[in-house]
């Protein structure tokens, strides 16, 4: 039996979860965007479920079914099915009312904290809400083994960040509410967060240092105008190169770099870290490049 055989889609509640209701004037012009928008949220509230299940560990998916459409403010009731890849780690298959209302809860729960403010709340609020959906994903008891893994500050300021970007179409006084039994969590227009929000609030602690590197040629910048692809312990990274007077005599022709080449370099590493010794954010320039080493070369090593 393949993987896809194994899938099992469980529930058995017929009425819907939630509602997401969108809030505009009769009239409008450009109606797609609203319709676009909606879209981009409900892909906003997968991606928190995402992160909602990370939390309890186990393969579970969701999978939103559209049941009822109103039209005048528009209105689109979904339905949550749980999707399960057979995971030993659960307990049994009573899990799943428990686990619906954990990613309810938890959809509530952050929205409405987005919708209080007009754009990241504060890193206390932030922490607060990460404790209340480790007590939620606690109160499901879906795992053998009681360990249900803490959501990160940070990984809440993303999700917040996402439902900013699903929003950023609404026009000044329009809406969306997400609708639940635990009530309603209204967000306007003006709530806003752009990445450097999250970094400016959760930065604790910035280490910077200057490291001689071997990087690996993934994509050269011709135009010098982005960051050049490198390839640097299994992992792939950006960086700008600020050695203008070698990167001129690249960009006239003088020198001939092409993917799988390396460049010898000494290079400039700024990572921000939360208080909980999270990366926030990374940031790299070549300041000096040395030399340049061949793909001939770099398979005779």
């Amino acid at each position: 039996m393949n993987a896809e055989e194994k899938n099992e889609i469980i529930s058995d509640d017929k009425k819907p979860s939630f509602c997401v209701h969108v809030d505009f004037k009769p009239g409008l012009e450009n109606p797609q965007r609203l319709f676009q928008t909606s879209a981009n949220y409900i892909e906003a509230l997968q991606s928190i479920d995402r992160l909602l299940i990370s939390s309890i560990e186990s393969d579970i998916k969701t999978v939103f079914l559209l049941e009822e459409l109103e039209i005048g403010s528009l209105k689109i009731w979904l339905r949550s099915f749980l999707k399960i890849i057979d995971d030993d780690a659960l307990k049994n298959l009573d899990w799943k009312p428990a686990v619906g209302r954990y990613l309810v809860k938890g959809k509530y729960l952050l929205l409405k904290a987005c919708g209080e403010t007009k754009t990241l709340p504060t890193e206390d609020k932030l922490g607060n809400i990460a404790s209340e959906l480790h007590e939620l994903a606690k109160e499901t008891g879906v795992r053998r083994l009681p360990v249900y893994k803490k959501i990160s500050v940070s990984d809440i300021a993303n999700e917040a960040l996402v439902i900013s970007d699903a929003l950023k179409n609404l026009s000044e006084n329009e809406s969306i509410t997400f609708i639940s039994d635990d009530g309603e969590a209204k967000i306007n227009s003006e709530f806003k967060v752009v990445q450097e929000d999250i970094n400016r609030l959760l930065t604790a602690n910035t280490i910077e240092n200057n490291v001689e590197q071997i990087l690996m040629v993934r994509k050269p910048d011709f135009l010098g105008e982005t960051k050049w692809d490198f390839r640097y312990q299994k992992r792939n990274i950006s960086a700008s190169i600020e050695d203008l007077t070698w990167l001129e005599q690249f960009q006239r022709g003088e020198i001939d770099i092409r993917p799988g080449d390396a460049l010898r370099v000494v290079m400039h590493e700024s990572v921000s870290y939360s208080s909980d010794g999270e990366v926030i954010e990374e940031k790299r320039s070549i300041s000096v490049v040395k030399s340049v080493i061949k793909q001939q070369q770099i398979k005779l090593q």
